[in-house]
């Protein structure tokens, strides 16, 4: 065996099932020849052999839908390239609703795949009763008909990915175990087999539920964990037709497809049963697990409430089989942060198969270009903190995340299991005063504040929640007066050395060379111009900077910066994340507020907007910069975490006869929105650029160093814009804008909303999104078309403008 296994190969993929063999296919087809692909035991026998195949283009995001939508159209070409056939069959599918919420959510979902080319069309019960006989009609309330979704053979399209990448070059070797990686100065050198070394330039692991224990020997966090995942299948009825459309009954929680004469039915539970890897045979292949019928029977109840036929048919197999899935239900793809040009893609939460042929081309595009070719933010390994490896936090969270799939992808959804893993330190106080708790990164942060008397928990909906009118008062009171927000979870680096300014200069795009005590906004970029941070950055010392991102981006940015120095270098990274607590005072009377618990001065001449000064604070000696992410005038305060306890008390009862309250993040969305401040992971990605974004005044054209995607930047800016980020409002004021919301311009859609919210100083619902836009399009050509919003398939007509709605020249926040 050992003979068959070469000393190097350009790229070593690990994992022979359909993820795997589909990176070696797109690589090959890249012109990418030098390719070795490595499985432990046969093709498929991990956990694409019992994968139901399920084939359907309309998903919850963006992202997972462009990745979904080409599968169909590989997997159908497959056999006349190859020979082989991959079992692809268009029979179509329906996404039914049993409630008016659901029936809302997939109308939503319908609008958004009109982006995509993706064809759909709702259909009334009696509609969905001729497509599929087999439905009692009066279980749903509507759905939606998607007639080119179909299923596929996951084994033999896996064979005929295996075949084109064969045909393109690629070594498929079988039998062979992967023991684990060399990394030398922090990048991939090489997989060690049990048939030897294999050196190579880049590596991919495609290894389903066991990728996490083999990448964490090498300090690659990733947080997957297996699951229970069961699907039964029917004995034959001459009225299982083979042109039945694949059904799709969230509400019930299960799917139910034709196959060969007989029905399939699997589901996804709210309440999964989460599975060690160390439960499971070390080296078996093809694994099966016990059936558990107790489990499976309130799913099967359900779907047989929707096809009552199944409560007929005896059962011939139950399968229950390991899948792997994540804290966030979201797949983990991308390059490790940790180690350079290590590949993962990983955790695919039951739908590996479905976007195998995008997942395949999305990661051998990036390899190949060094870069992400789509905006895979939402999927990206990076966005994962260190402490989501523990393996208690893994084990809660997944028996939720598996049922997330067909649960309500509710506005503002908090996640219910493993709470409580990262407090600020004034989470008790913030609870006292009935703060509503959101969590992101594991922070559990104050979203809303309810009066007291009233319960602060979430009442979900597509309208406007039971939250509203509470974060009404924090933005008014923002706007009118004074807020406070504990902004504690945003994560904190100090750059220090003597050639920090220059390493910084080199990574940003913006000028960092200013004098000490300045605060300056920038991005960071990649080769292709694209937006991989958003920040902002605060000379302290000569030597000494401040970087200030969202707590979501933690663990990206800190390998971004580390992994940007240069070697050689005298520059450090420090994470001062937890050394920090950070409060926001804003409003038109935070400086009165400030200056009756500080004796600094807080005048326009003393303390100008951008800069930053050390001052006292109560007990506390800390520093404050004068920004805003409101649109107000506001101060954020920065003092170490056991000093701000009395801080925030002090302000507090220094606030009462201000009309001082405490704000959330829900309120800080609303007037972020109003002044079109964008959000990265939102409205800004590695595949936006600056000048896309209007962030063009970040760009410091003239800086005497050569930035990372300067080039890229010119080359854009001659040429011309083809795309741009617009703010948009909507002219009637009971809607709702939250995220992917296709835009319409002149009857023709030309974007999606990227992140929206309600205005409450505009009264109504305001939102940023892309458009395409012909080359040359100036201001008075975008603003000047007609716009409509598709919210659950009405279009709403909406003002576009390049300037905020809200205090578009920004005096307010200079005041």
């Amino acid at each position: 065996m050992s003979a068959t296994v070469p000393t190097h190969a350009q790229v070593v993929i690990v994992g022979g099932g359909i993820a795997g063999c589909s990176v070696a296919y797109h690589l090959t087809k890249l012109g990418w020849k030098d390719v070795v692909l490595l499985e432990r035991g046969r093709l498929t026998c991990g956990t694409t052999w019992h994968a139901a195949g399920l084939i359907t283009t309309l998903r919850a995001s963006q992202i997972l839908t462009e990745l979904g939508r080409y599968t169909g159209t590989l997997f159908e070409s497959l056999i006349g390239e190859t020979g082989q056939d991959t079992g692809y069959r268009r029979f179509g599918s329906m996404l039914v609703a049993r409630t008016e919420a659901r029936w809302e959510e997939i109308r939503r979902m319908s609008a958004l795949g009109v982006l995509y080319g993706i064809e759909s069309h709702p259909i009334t019960p009696s509609e969905a009763k001729k497509l599929h006989p087999l439905i009692d009609e009066r279980a749903i309330i509507g759905g939606i008909y998607v007639p080119n979704d179909g299923q596929a053979n996951p084994v033999d399209a896996t064979a005929a990915l295996a075949a084109g990448a064969r045909r393109g070059g690629a070594k498929i070797l079988e039998g062979i175990n992967v023991e684990g990686f060399e990394v030398e100065k922090g990048r991939i050198a090489a997989v060690r087999t049990a048939a030897g070394r294999i050196g190579c330039e880049v590596a991919v692991v495609c290894a389903g539920l066991w990728t996490r224990d083999l990448c964490a020997p090498i300090g690659v966090p990733v947080p997957l964990y297996a699951a229970e995942h069961m699907y039964v299948v029917t004995e034959a009825s001459p009225q299982i037709t083979p042109a039945l459309p694949i059904l799709r009954d969230p509400d019930g929680t299960v799917y139910i497809k034709q196959d060969a004469g007989k029905l399939l039915t699997g589901c996804f539970e709210p309440r999964a049963k989460a599975l060690p890897v160390k439960r499971l045979p070390q080296d078996q292949q093809f694994i099966q697990l016990p059936e558990d019928w107790e489990h499976f029977e309130g799913p099967y109840k359900a779907a047989a409430e929707l096809v009552p036929l199944l409560s007929e048919l005896g059962i011939v197999h139950f399968m229950n089989g390991p899948e792997s899935f994540t804290p966030d239900n979201k797949f983990i793809l991308g390059e490790s942060p940790q180690v350079k040009r290590l590949f993962v893609a990983a955790g695919f939460n039951s739908g590996g198969v479905l976007s195998s042929a995008g997942t395949g081309k999305a990661i051998a595009e990036w390899i190949v270009a060094g870069n992400p070719t789509l905006d895979l933010s939402e999927v990206d390994i990076a966005r994962f903190q260190g402490f989501q490896m523990n393996e208690h936090y893994l084990k809660e969270r997944i028996g939720e995340s598996l049922g997330l799939l067909y649960a309500m992808h509710w506005p503002y959804r908090q996640a219910e299991s493993a709470r409580g893993v990262r407090r600020v330190p004034l989470h008790d106080r913030l609870r006292s005063y009935n703060a509503c708790f959101g969590e992101v990164a594991g922070w559990e942060r104050a979203n809303w504040y309810a009066p007291q008397g009233v319960q602060p928990e979430y009442r979900y909906s597509y309208g406007r929640q039971n939250w509203f009118a509470y974060v009404a008062e924090e933005h008014r009171a923002v706007r009118d007066g004074v807020g406070l927000f504990d902004l504690s979870s945003f994560s904190k680096y100090e750059i220090q050395g003597r050639d920090a300014l220059a390493e910084l200069q080199r990574l940003c795009a913006n000028d960092l060379n200013v004098p000490i005590g300045r605060t300056v906004y920038t991005q960071v970029l990649n080769e292709r111009g694209g937006i991989e941070a958003d920040v902002t950055v605060t000379r302290l010392a000569p030597e000494r900077f401040l970087w200030l991102t969202p707590a979501a981006s933690q663990n990206r940015d800190l390998s971004l910066l580390k992994r940007s120095i240069q070697t050689g270098a005298f520059a450090a990274v420090t994470d001062v994340t937890s050394a920090f607590a950070m409060l926001a005072v804003m409003g038109p009377r935070s400086r009165e507020l400030l200056e009756r618990v500080s004796p600094a001065d807080f005048s326009d001449a003393a303390f100008p907007f951008g800069s930053c000064r050390e001052l006292e604070i109560g007990y506390a000696c800390g520093f404050a910069i004068r920004l805003t992410y409101v649109g107000e005038l506001g101060w954020e305060l920065y003092v170490p975490t056991e000093f701000v306890t009395d801080v925030f008390d002090r302000l507090v009862n220094a606030g009462s006869d201000l009309g001082l309250k405490l704000a959330g993040y829900h309120a800080l969305d609303s007037l972020r929105h109003e002044k079109a401040y964008r959000s990265w992971g939102h409205d800004l990605s590695p595949a936006d650029t600056p000048l896309e974004a209007g962030l063009a005044f970040a760009v410091a054209w003239k800086k005497p160093v050569d930035f990372t995607g300067r080039s890229a930047l010119e080359a854009q800016r001659a040429q011309g814009l083809t795309r741009r980020l617009v703010n948009f409002a909507l002219e009637d004021e009971a809607p709702l804008l939250f995220h992917d919301e296709v835009i319409y311009r002149d009857g023709e859609p030309v974007g999606r909303i990227s992140s929206g919210a309600f205005g409450y100083t505009l009264g109504r619902s305001v939102g940023l999104g892309y458009t395409r836009i012909p080359k040359g399009a100036d201001a008075r050509w975008i603003e000047g078309r007609r716009y409509e919003i598709d919210i659950a398939g009405t279009r709403v007509p909406a003002c576009a403008s390049l300037k905020p709605f809200y205090d578009p020249t920004g005096v307010r926040l200079r005041g």
